[in-house]
């Protein structure tokens, strides 16, 4: 058995194939018992079951009661093997969960030469201790085994999450399967989740109970009330044969049941190529409290590992769609990167808050457009001294410099100026640690209305500067609201004296989204005081200095583009940096298998930086997996190469 992941992801979630002998089996894919024909992998229980005649199969080791050479002996050499457990071991606690582990790993010592340790596949049960199947999965990886199998009881509970929350620390290049009692509705998450092979068993055993299952629930076809239409065509060839006495055969519930399966597995599966699953997954905590519970204990509990896997690009739309999206990875982790790497201009003595636009990026809304005239227009020659903050949700605070960076250009939520107390208190705590950042004697004029200005005035008690609100119960863009704007900022220019300066606009959005990318101090690093600029504001701008270019930096993206000369210049920061085995890099990408050391704190789509054992710098590049990938993949692209010494 060989597990080979293939290039891309969406979180967690990931593609790639299952080898079996000489067949190949893309994943994720669904397993069932060999009682299911319609499903391509297939399990069977050594001496209990008939031997399948499909050769992608799983073949699974009786109880450790029960097992000996005999057993062993009817596997067949190409096959994976699932090590045999105890019933009922999932109830039981930690310290049998570790026994049951060393019991496994004592099977493998004892049948070494029947039972080949990569075909093998080791049980984690639920009640296992964290820090256990840390060093035991360690033991494991020693023999060769580089696969886990965790078991799902479908009640999305608290055992549920124990055996999601054991998944998320299996090493990267794992395969991982789901086990047990699956419903049709629980595929997007663990698809998300990052299982690859999950079993659809329960199929069999609602068509035995006369259950026909469907995407969010299941119907009993036993009682004599009218069934519900179905167009699938285990369904239609059953109604165009049957009279309207029949009953609804096994078989046909059996291939429905697979096919609500495999159609859930099929949504989920393009929705992450398109980059997509976790609107999925959100989309379905609509339907169901559990779904909705488990998923937010998920984005608190696991948030390390979500954020770890989830991309800092992306194209298209991103929709958040509610309560769901306030905590999920790309969208906490924006919040955290603004919070913790953007760092204001010294010289600016105003901070204009301004509500969201539906459109991005904001600076092509009208009302955005409206704004900038009124701002223009208030501090004339003194515009400069004005720093500008949008407030939105979920993303909290968005600083006009980095409203191109990602997500904030995509991100599309349902705009109605009405927010929910957790909205405005995302919003309010985000507002008090942005403007924390400025001195006291800096002046916010707060031009909100409406859930906007309801986490301006939530974050009140804890900033230090001097408000001055300016829509006074109308709209942020009334003709009212607007003059209030202008005279509030006139007003303030000559109160405070703001003296009259050229701006450097293309400078503050480099130095900001330098920071945003690489953390603080990447933008002095790359934009000097003698840098030479040139470009449009959130166009193209090219940095160069002292003659050689440094970065660029790309609209449509709103990322920065290293150059050799820009790597060299934050390779000091020890940031973003893959050690490449050689001291010259071929062709236009880095392997994971070339790849030493990489930094942990990678994500897919970030801009990096090669080195070579001396720490000179070879080539830039995008990643395309995580820094933790980079090192526990043998196979696959670590670094897509934009430019490369020699």
């Amino acid at each position: 058995m060989e597990f080979l992941i293939e290039r891309g992801h969406d979180g967690p979630a990931r593609f790639g194939n299952l080898k079996l002998g000489t067949l190949s089996i893309p994943t994720p894919t669904l397993i069932a018992g060999v009682s299911i024909p319609d499903v391509k992998l297939a399990y069977w229980t050594v001496g209990r079951d008939a031997e399948p005649e499909s050769k992608q199969r799983i073949a699974v080791l009786p109880s450790l009661a029960t097992i000996d050479s005999g057993v062993v002996d009817r596997i067949n050499s190409e096959e994976a093997v699932l090590l045999p457990s105890l019933p009922p071991s999932s109830s039981l606690g930690p310290e049998f969960a570790m026994a049951l582990l060393r019991e496994q790993l004592s099977v493998l010592d004892y049948h070494g030469k029947d039972l080949a340790a990569p075909h093998a596949i080791v049980r984690i049960p639920p009640r296992l201790r964290p820090e256990d199947m840390d060093s035991l999965v360690s033991e494991f990886a020693k023999l060769g085994v580089r696969a886990a199998a965790f078991l799902i009881d479908g009640s999305l509970g608290p055992e549920d999450m124990r055996s999601l929350s054991l998944r998320a620390r299996l090493p990267c290049n794992w395969l991982a399967l789901a086990l047990g009692r699956v419903n049709p509705s629980a595929i997007p998450m663990l698809c998300y989740l990052g299982f690859d092979v999950i079993d659809v068993g329960r199929a069999a055993g609602a068509a035995f109970h006369r259950v026909r299952l469907w995407p969010m629930g299941s119907e009993d076809v036993a009682g004599s009330g009218e069934l519900r239409y179905c167009p699938c065509h285990a369904c239609m060839s059953w109604r165009s044969m049957a009279d309207a006495s029949s009953r609804i055969a096994d078989s046909t519930l059996i291939s429905h049941n697979v096919g609500v399966y495999e159609s859930l597995l099929s949504e989920s599966v393009q929705a992450a190529h398109a980059g997509h699953l976790r609107y999925l997954v959100e989309s379905m905590t609509h339907s169901s409290t559990a779904h909705a519970t488990i998923l937010r204990v998920v984005d608190k509990r696991l948030y390390g590992y979500l954020e770890e896997f989830a991309s800092t690009s992306g194209g298209g739309v991103l929709p958040l769609i509610g309560p769901e999206s306030y905590n999920s990875p790309v969208v906490r982790r924006f919040r955290e990167y603004v919070a913790s790497r953007y760092a204001p201009p010294k010289h600016k003595k105003l901070v204009v808050v301004l509500p969201c636009s539906a459109r991005k990026p904001y600076s092509d809304s009208k009302s955005h457009k409206l704004f900038t005239q009124a701002i223009d227009f208030g501090l004339q020659r003194a515009r400069h001294s004005a720093a500008e903050a949008v407030v939105t949700s979920p993303l909290g605070v968005v600083p006009r410099e980095l409203e191109r960076a990602y997500p904030a250009s995509v991100y599309d939520v349902p705009v109605t100026g009405d927010w929910d107390a957790e909205e405005v208190s995302i919003a309010g705590e985000a507002l008090a640690a942005h403007l924390a950042k400025f001195d006291r004697s800096v002046v916010v004029v707060a031009h909100v209305a409406e859930g906007y200005e309801e986490a301006m005035r939530a974050a009140e008690s804890r900033i230090e500067q001097s408000i001055v609100y300016t829509t006074d119960g109308h709209s942020a863009t009334s003709k009212q609201s607007l003059e209030g704007l202008r005279e509030a900022l006139r007003d303030l220019r000559d109160v405070l004296s703001l003296p009259a300066g050229p701006r450097d606009e293309l400078g503050e959005i480099l130095r900001a989204t330098a920071d945003y990318q690489f953390g603080s101090g990447a933008g002095e690093a790359l934009v000097t005081e003698t840098s030479a600029l040139r470009g449009k504001p959130y166009g193209t701008i090219l940095c160069r200095v002292d003659g050689a270019q440094t970065c660029a930096f790309v609209g449509a993206t709103g990322s920065l583009s290293l150059t050799i000369e820009g790597a060299r210049r934050i390779a000091p920061l020890k940031r973003y940096w893959v050690r490449f085995d050689g001291d010259h890099i071929e062709g236009g990408s880095v392997f994971a298998v070339a790849v030493r050391e990489a930094d942990p704190g990678i994500r897919p789509g970030d801009e990096v930086v090669i080195i070579g054992a001396d720490n000179a710098v070879l080539g830039v590049g995008r990643s395309e997996m995580s820094g933790r990938e980079m090192c526990e993949f043998e196979r696959g692209r670590a670094v897509s190469v934009r430019h490369k010494v020699g």
